[in-house]
């Protein structure tokens, strides 16, 4: 048999498995050519999205934006090198091409974990989890990253649908693997409806909806997030050309500030800004620069949301129909991301030697003229993770392991609330603080530990502290050993004090300290601990 015989044969049987297993049957031939130039359609797709979205990034939360917007500027394109949006999922990238498409949720977390780059949020959490050994998927988990239904995993999966044309299975299979870093239930079901979207984009060139659906197959339907887009779907579909009356249904409906950080009009569930990449790809019809725009629009996160979108249009349409909004492209095409080995030149053949494995991992077949993909039907994971909102109702003031990650020697000792605090890495010009907040205007919040006297029996309790910039204060009380020792309204402007109270104890004896933070008058009642030393 010759050899294009023998080609011709294994597709056909490869396809006869897939229809047995359930799998769409349709024209599953991808050239090298076209995977390259839609590959590279994806990566531009996202730079340009993210640098577009930068600047009006959190400029308006809970309304949307209705002035004019400034157009594309190609040249703005150099700032994508230094876009988490972009340079997260190129470690993804290369955990893969080091561990192969086996790549255990430890090897995955420990590739994340060796990163320098900045994060914040639920990526923050799930890589300071990991170096302190708590590995996936509890780095990811609500008991240790409240942030864990966040945007992160969502903004940084479109890799894991780039090296998967047309295999959503493979997709959400990486997904299962590198979302739960970082993230858990509808955290990760967005960045499967991500990837998802791409793993069809790579076959459709025209219907944008379709792949939104393709997107929404990925992920359970009895999920809050499959709930969220299906509704936005609905409202997009009653307003076909009104893109604002679907976005307030959508934010009437699920900005519900029950995110990590109730009370502020600053939302970064990935359910909400979710919606937001359908509004964009369903009113940007195909558009590239139409759907970044409307995304913007919608406000929040707005260069993620947009970077998302912007890569399934780029995916869908190729890197040669972009046009001039790629004009900025080959200036930098040479120069690496932030924490990246990989430029935009090196991307392309990186993903494509990945996506090679995984169409051959699926049954398909990979030559030097293509792929021969054996297309596989969207499906969601079996099971279903959900963060419920009674649970996120339930929140302590501060959890133990962000109390440890400030100082191992405090815990929290206050009853549960919704709190918007929790250490920071970097706040008022210092590092690794901790946020507490009064629970109610008659409860505080507060914190306890064990601190050993010097060898002398007089020491200083000293406590660095600040409160907010705007009119923050708050009552803080020291207990000594069950008794009160200090009892202050605090208000430092943003600006960090050091608060001194005198002990007297056995030297080298333990000494109970508690630290309680009353509210003054109920707003803007934080306090933000720097250290808390007996010496």
């Amino acid at each position: 048999m010759s050899t294009h015989a023998m080609r011709r044969t294994f597709r056909a049987f490869g396809l006869i498995l897939a229809a047995a297993g359930g799998c769409a049957t349709g024209d599953s031939r991808l050239s090298r050519e076209e995977y390259r130039d839609r590959c590279a359609g994806a990566w531009a797709g996202q730079m340009i999205g993210v640098c577009y979205g930068e600047s009006y990034q959190f400029q308006s939360n809970g309304k949307p934006i209705t002035g004019p917007i400034e157009p594309w500027d190609p040249a703005k394109i150099e700032g994508a090198l230094r876009q988490d949006d972009v340079y997260v999922e190129q470690t993804f990238l290369a955990a893969i091409q080091k561990h192969g498409l086996d790549i255990t949720p430890e090897q995955a977390g420990l590739a994340f974990a060796a990163t320098t780059y900045p994060l914040w949020h639920a990526n923050y959490y799930g890589r300071t989890n990991v170096r302190r050994g708590i590995m996936p998927p509890m780095s990811g988990n609500p008991r240790y990253n409240r942030h864990c239904d966040d945007i992160d995993f969502q903004i940084e999966a479109d890799v894991l649908g780039i090296v998967a044309p047309g295999m959503p299975g493979e997709s959400n299979r990486l997904c299962d693997v590198f979302g739960h870093v970082m993230n858990y239930g509808d955290g990760v079901y967005g960045g499967m409806f991500v990837a998802g979207m791409y793993a069809e984009a790579f076959f459709e060139s025209r219907d944008v909806m379709k792949v939104v659906r393709a997107g929404l197959a990925c992920i359970p339907r009895a999920s809050q997030y499959h709930r969220c887009i299906t509704d936005t779907i609905r409202a997009c579909q009653a307003h076909p050309d009104d893109w604002l009356a679907a976005w307030h249904e959508v934010e009437r409906r699920w900005n519900d500030d029950l995110d990590c950080i109730p009370g502020n009009p600053h939302n970064i569930d990935a359910r909400l800004n979710g919606a937001y990449i359908v509004i964009g790809l369903y009113y940007g019809r195909g558009d590239l620069l139409k759907t970044i725009e409307i995304c913007t629009r919608c406000g929040q996160d707005a260069d993620s949301s947009t970077s998302n979108a912007g890569g399934v249009v780029g995916c869908m349409k190729g890197y040669k129909a972009l046009g001039r909004a790629v004009e900025g492209i080959p200036a930098i095409a040479d120069r690496t991301f932030l924490g990246s080995d990989y430029s935009f030149n090196t991307l392309v053949p990186a993903c494509e030697a990945v996506a090679e494995a995984v169409v051959r991992r699926a049954g398909g077949l990979a030559t030097a003229e293509g792929f021969d993909v054996v297309r596989q039907k969207p499906r969601p994971p079996a099971g279903l993770e959900q963060w419920t909102d009674e649970a996120r109702m339930l929140m302590l003031p501060v959890t133990a392991n962000e109390v440890a990650l400030w100082d191992d020697r405090w815990q929290p000792v206050q009853a549960a609330c919704t709190f918007r605090g929790g250490f920071y890495p970097s706040e008022y010009g210092r590092s690794n603080v901790l946020m507490i907040f009064p629970i109610r205007p008659d409860s505080p919040g507060a914190i306890a530990a064990t601190l050993r006297m010097p060898d002398s029996e007089t020491a200083t309790l000293a406590v660095e502290v600040a409160t907010e910039t705007q009119h923050g204060d708050c009552l803080m009380r020291v207990m000594i050993a069950g008794k009160p020792a200090m009892e202050k309204v605090i208000q430092t402007g943003g600006e960090f004090v050091t608060e001194t109270v005198g002990v007297r104890a056995v030297p080298g004896s333990d000494v109970e300290v508690r630290l309680e933070f009353h509210a003054n008058d109920y707003s803007f009642e934080a306090a933000y601990i720097r250290s808390v030393e007996l010496k």
